[in-house]
């Protein structure tokens, strides 16, 4: 009977030692360092809504919305700490029905903004594709990349989101700066201007 047992005991060692999934670390390049677009689907547990989200730079991002309906059409620009909406080019206050996607999206960006530095992105691999996991204030985060550092997946089950992406393409977008920024017209020095003395 002890021998049958063993037996037993060992047969589900094996089993149990087959079923583990070895994690490995795994890297991979960082493409989201830079400016780029990709056509991105957020789902969580009531809506699924579709945009185009777009990074110029540091802290600079806008999104698109083509669906759902009440959305298509409504883009936000993120700018450092102040995000405006706009349709067509109309300024108005973020609608309510965005505002939870705001936060979501908005989630997004800090973790990609807080990466940027970085040549590359470290993790483990799983299927192929590198996972990065991390931890904003609000919770815990997964960031799934292809091994050629294409992103592929979101997840924040604080807020019990998914943002999957498709069509990423990187860009050179180049945000105006002091240095860029066009120069300053120079009146000549024999102009009048409302601060020269008349004189008599």
């Amino acid at each position: 009977m002890k021998r049958i047992f063993a037996g037993l005991g060992m047969t589900a060692l094996l089993l149990c030692a087959g079923c583990t999934v070895q994690s490995l670390p795994g890297k991979t390049a960082n493409r989201m360092a830079g400016g780029f677009s990709a056509d991105v689907t957020v789902t969580n547990a009531d809506t699924e809504t579709k945009a185009t989200l777009t990074r110029m730079g540091m802290n600079a991002w806008s999104v698109l919305f083509s669906e759902p309906k009440q959305l298509a059409g409504v883009q936000l620009d993120f700018l450092d700490d102040e995000v405006k909406a706009s349709y067509k080019g109309l300024e108005f206050s973020v609608p309510q029905s965005a505002q939870a996607l705001r936060t979501e999206l908005g989630s997004l960006m800090e973790v990609v903004d807080g990466m940027a530095l970085e040549p590359e992105l470290n993790g483990h691999t799983e299927e192929g594709n590198v996972i990065c996991e991390g931890e904003l204030e609000v919770g815990e985060y997964t960031l799934t990349c292809s091994d050629e550092g294409v992103p592929l997946s979101f997840l924040f089950p604080a807020y019990g989101v998914v943002v999957t992406f498709d069509s990423f393409t990187e860009e050179s977008t180049t945000l105006p700066t002091e240095s860029t920024a066009p120069p300053t017209e120079t009146l000549p020095e024999a102009v009048p201007t409302e601060c020269t003395e008349a004189t008599t």
